[in-house]
């Protein structure tokens, strides 16, 4: 009885190990980059040797229009296939990568991770934060995530084998990063503490990458401090030193393209 249970193990465990060692192709979006009112998203796959075709099909928030999708300088620029079927009306793409459907050979994609596409949508509603990705599924025509590998013998395809992947909704702010909570207009902060002594905190929010100045004056109107540099989207934090500077009421004037505030803040030593 022992030798048959110990038998019947081994074939269950030849039977169902296969499948975890074929469980690790990976669909993930990368950080992604973010100029004026365009939004590039890069899309990245981990997958074993072999791979030979994937479908891609996914579904995107409102307030934004999926301009192309390119594959230049990624894994699968030298693919004989790569398509990508856009439909902004209803916020979805498909996009489908093959290794070789002309006579020439092509390799299949070698195991390892990086760019596949790259998504480029421009922002057509001024109130949007972020845009959401999901992949979807599809009958007609019939999508869903999919890897297709090549399986090989003695150095020839044999079969091939299909992965249904996984990919958990993500959200990109327009500041480039993913899940990060992304103002959604200029402004600028009261200071903190306000009055303080000697140091005080003076922050301002950017809704998109920008060029900014922030200016520090006296009762007399006189520059007593200045900070210009070039911030991604979000909040923007100052420490001021002010222990070479008198007590007294200060001013604080932030500049940001078209956007111009000044607040009022006091040292008390």
């Amino acid at each position: 009885m022992l030798k048959r249970f110990s038998v019947l193990t081994v074939l269950v465990v030849l039977l169902v190990l296969p499948s975890m060692l074929f469980a690790a192709s990976k669909l993930v979006v990368e950080e992604a980059t973010v100029a004026e009112n365009t939004v590039t998203v890069p899309v990245s796959i981990s997958n074993q040797d072999g791979l030979m075709a994937v479908d891609i099909p996914f579904k995107f928030s409102e307030g934004v229009t999926l301009k192309e999708v390119t594959f230049e300088k990624t894994r699968v620029e030298y693919f004989d296939l790569k398509i990508a079927d856009i439909d902004n009306e209803n916020h979805t793409v498909a996009i489908g990568l093959i290794s070789q459907i002309t006579a020439t050979s092509k390799p299949d994609l070698a195991a390892g991770d990086g760019p596949v596409a790259n998504l480029v949508f421009e922002v057509t509603d001024p109130s949007v934060k972020q845009i959401t990705l999901e992949t979807m599924e599809t009958r007609r025509p019939a999508h869903n995530l999919m890897f297709i590998y090549h399986e090989y013998q003695d150095n020839k395809v044999v079969d091939q084998r299909v992965e249904n992947g996984k990919f958990e909704p993500v959200t990109i702010s327009l500041s480039g990063g993913v899940g990060d909570n992304v103002p959604d207009r200029f402004a600028l902060n009261q200071n903190y503490p306000n009055p303080f002594n000697p140091t005080t905190v003076i922050s301002f929010d950017l809704p998109k990458p920008s060029d900014y100045t922030l200016t520090i004056f006296n009762v007399l109107g006189q520059v007593v401090d200045e900070f210009s540099g070039q911030a991604d989207a979000g909040t923007v934090e100052i420490n001021w030193d002010a222990s070479s500077k008198a007590s007294g009421v200060y001013f604080y004037k932030m500049t940001a393209g078209d956007f111009t505030d000044t607040r009022k803040m006091m040292l008390l030593k």
